[in-house]
């Protein structure tokens, strides 16, 4: 039997006891959508709001674009995007876990021109090229996220605990695989940041319509439409108020349950515009020629004029399309009808009814248990989406289209508010999700000749996903030495295990242990973010421990149990010697008798009795030696995300010098006009402390630091830009100087006329005191009315002068009718 020696667990339980909770941390809610992204940010002490970007904007472009050694986000990377069309990586996400050779890939180069896109190293993954450079697709969303990342802790309080960020909660497409998923996390990582939680967006836009309204005990069926740029999904999630003793904060907690999914992974805004985008180039090539095709800045311009027109037309009924020097220096300008635009989406249209059928199907509900439907998305606002939507899906009833929902801002704020729920920092409104899995994962089991010795199902379609970690046995044939595991989400291979010595490892356990129930065991994961996972293979097996007596360990155990309840009751436990001496006082005055004997041991024998402790049995594991291998994208290991990481952290640190450039060059900018325009203006102070020489020297100064700037201050280093200043500042410096010694000498010169002042005014005091008062002088009284001459010297600092007042107590004057009486001196 395993001990535990006492001293080791009392010291165990006080480091328990002082164990500090955990500070509340800033939780960072991300929506990277295809075309745009959102963040939300939730942190003590900061409301919860959306997170601006340097421009004020609440939501901006998904990209990165390259200029140099500069990184440009949002709007600033899809406005260089025409010029430098190769270094600007926009609408990247369909790339993530795909392959270059994937239909996603295609697709993204058919309407990114100028764009390549090559293998990552061993990975098989995307990777987009600069000209001397590449990227892969996971490190340019880990500079995204780190990007939002600084943006949000800007809005934290620099004075409190929570300065930093380090959990995100990030929306997905409800259909990403585990690899997608995987590739997410991975860039996540990189940037520095946990992810608490991938939300699906559908999941994510049901929290936010629920977070402020009340359901009743009856479930309710509502569906999310979520038209994005990319794709389109309907969500069918129910709500139901929790029932009776489901409270917390004594409040009903709130069950989402995702009854059914349905989606298209091609039909979004981008595919809308790809069809005017299709338009303006039939029309410039009837009237030009075809000599744009090789041009990729022309159709780069010709498809972001093509996403303005689409967004003018879901108001409007006409537009002017117009591309200043689009193309040879030609002006291109056509007007586009709503008519013509509809007419070019005919053959999409039946494709929207399709995710809500599939949704239906797996809920086995039909569209009258429908109370709703939610927009969600910018592809909602297409006027001809929302006809055929209450036609063909709604049967008619437009009453169910719901639009209380902000469509842009309801997935990230639905998605932090998930995030918050998981991590359990803060007390919110009590919401179960229940988001089972919409495919099924198993593993196929073959022998080392390729033959298939079964499949068995991990994890069916529609578990609910707990995050638990899952031991499964596996039933393998007798003597089966190597043996490849193959598995499989929905059908696609994820990854394959190449088992060997799976004998070996069955003898090293039987031989080292006592085994029972030996079994073969696959430690399998479905993480809450949906991401399936494999932590190895091994054989286990039930080992019994040996049967011990139990009365010493027990009482020994029990002393020690009082013990510590002694010490954190706050009592003091005896020592050994008052315990002695209290024996051997009970010893001495009460000698039990025989019966008292008997009595004392039977009860003793009752409190321990001398039974011995049932056996126990403990698993014994025996990991079995595997190979893994990927049949098609691979996500990052720990090596490439080292690599990745430091890279990130390079540019962070070009991007952290390049910034303290920029303000040392525009302070030295600054500065230069500033000195012109004291000397040139003739501002008293600076005329009056330099001369003319100094002036014109100061000022050819300046004009030259100016000129500096404009042809080597871009190239040049931080040091030499504050060497640049520190030049400058020496004209303030000088004048400060020159300053500083004039008014010591009038300060020299003041205290000089107020000694002078203060002898003549003593040498006066003293000379009045020689005068001879005569015998029949006046009497005491007659002396206090007469008149008495005092002079006092005031130094008048701020006019620099010194003035004399002469005060004179003046005669007591006579009462009415009463003619004066004078003395006589």
């Amino acid at each position: 039997m395993i001990r535990l020696r006492p001293f080791l667990f009392l010291t165990f339980l006080i480091t328990l006891v002082l164990i500090p909770a955990p500070a509340l941390a800033a939780i960072l809610g991300i929506d990277f959508g295809q075309s745009t992204t959102k963040a939300a940010l939730v942190a003590p002490g900061v409301p919860f709001e959306i997170v601006l970007t340097r421009d004020s904007k609440r939501k901006d472009v998904s990209g990165v674009a390259f200029k140099g050694e500069e990184r440009l986000y949002g709007s600033a990377a899809a406005g260089i995007a025409p010029r430098t069309p190769s270094t600007a990586f926009l609408h990247f996400k369909p790339l993530l876990g795909r392959s270059v050779s994937s239909s996603e890939a295609e697709g993204y180069l058919a309407q990114h021109p100028g764009i390549e896109l090559i293998p990552s190293s061993n990975r098989s993954t995307v990777s987009l090229k600069t000209a001397d450079s590449s990227f892969p697709v996971e490190e340019l969303l880990a500079m995204s996220i780190s990007h939002l990342k600084t943006l949000g802790e800007e809005m934290l309080p620099k004075s409190s605990a929570t300065s930093r960020i380090y959990d995100v909660a990030i929306t997905v497409p409800p259909y990403f695989d585990s690899v997608q998923r995987k590739a997410i996390i991975d860039a996540a990582d990189i940037a520095g940041v946990r992810v608490t939680a991938l939300v699906p967006d559908g999941v994510a836009t049901a929290i936010n319509y629920a977070s402020a309204r009340s359901f009743g005990n009856e479930k309710q069926y509502h569906f999310v439409l979520d038209m994005g740029a990319g794709s389109t999904s309907a969500t069918l999630v129910s709500f139901q108020e929790g029932q009776e003793g489901s409270h917390r904060f004594g409040k009903s907690a709130l069950n989402i349950t995702v009854e059914g999914v349905g989606f298209d992974q091609n039909l979004g805004g981008d595919l809308l515009d790809q069809r005017i985008y299709e338009i303006l180039l039939a029309r410039f090539i009837e009237a030009h020629g075809d000599g744009i095709l090789s041009s990729p800045r022309a159709l780069v311009r010709l498809h972001k004029e093509a996403e303005r027109v689409k967004t003018i037309l879901s108001a409007n009924t006409e537009v002017k399309a117009s591309v200043e020097s689009l193309y040879d220096d030609i002006d291109f300008r056509t007007m586009v009808s709503r008519a013509e635009f509809e007419d070019a989406i005919q053959d999409v249209l039946p494709r929207i009814s399709k995710p809500f059928d599939d949704a239906l199907q797996a809920a086995n509900l039909d569209i009258l248990d429908i109370q709703s439907v939610i927009l969600m998305g910018g592809t909602t606002r297409v006027p001809i989406f929302q006809q055929v939507l209450v036609k063909d899906v709604l049967k008619g009833d437009a009453s169910k289209v719901s639009k209380n929902v902000n469509a842009d801002e309801a997935a990230v704020m639905g998605a932090t508010f998930r995030g918050v729920s998981v991590s359990k920092q803060f007390k919110s409104k009590e919401i179960n999700v229940l988001d089972p899995a919409i495919w099924e994962y198993d593993v196929v089991v073959s022998d080392s000749d390729g033959g298939i010795i079964g499949t068995m199902t991990l994890f069916p379609k529609g578990s609910p996903v707990t995050g638990n970690r899952s031991l499964i046995e596996l039933q393998l044939p007798e003597n089966l030495e190597d043996a490849t595991l193959k598995f499989r989400e929905d059908g696609r291979p994820l990854f394959t295990y190449g088992l060997h010595s799976i004998q070996e490892s069955k003898k090293k356990l039987l031989q080292s242990n006592n085994c029972t129930e030996l079994t073969f065991v696959l430690d399998a994961e479905l993480t809450v973010s949906r991401v399936f996972d494999v932590h190895g293979v091994s054989w286990q097996c039930n080992v019994t421990r040996p049967v011990v007596p139990a009365e010493s360990d027990d009482s020994e155990a029990e002393d020690f149990k009082q013990k510590v309840f002694n010490f954190f009751k706050g009592e003091k436990s005896s020592s050994p010697e008052e315990s002695t001496t209290a024996s051997e006082t009970t010893t001495a005055t009460e000698a039990p008798t025989d019966s008292e004997s008997m009595t004392a041991s039977s009860s003793t024998t009752s409190k321990r009795p001398q039974a011995t402790v049932p056996p126990k049995p403990r698993v014994v594991k025996q990991p079995v030696k595997y190979a893994v291998s990927y049949s098609g994208s691979r996500n990052m290991g720990r090596a490439t995300k080292a690599s990745s990481t430091a890279r990130l952290r390079a540019f962070d640190k070009l991007d952290s010098d390049r910034h303290a450039r920029d303000a040392v060059r525009n302070d030295v900018e600054s500065y230069s006009y500033k000195i012109r325009e004291w000397i040139e203006y003739e501002q008293q102070r600076f005329m009056e402390h330099l001369s003319e020489e100094e002036r014109q020297t100061f000022l050819r100064r300046a004009a030259g630091a100016l000129e500096w700037l404009y042809d080597e201050g871009e190239s040049m280093i931080l040091d030499k830009l504050e060497e640049k200043m520190k030049e400058l500042k020496e004209f303030e410096k000088i004048v400060f100087q020159r300053e500083k010694q004039k008014l010591a000498s009038i300060e020299a010169e003041l205290r000089a006329s107020a000694s002078a002042a203060a002898a003549e005014v003593s040498a006066e005091v003293d000379s009045a005191e020689e005068l001879v008062i005569p015998a029949d002088g006046p009497e005491e009284g007659a002396a206090e009315a007469g008149t008495s001459t005092v002079a006092t010297a005031t130094i008048l600092t701020s006019t620099e002068t010194l003035s004399f007042e002469e005060s004179s107590t003046a005669e007591a004057e006579p009462e009415e009718n009463e003619e004066p009486q004078h003395d006589e001196l």
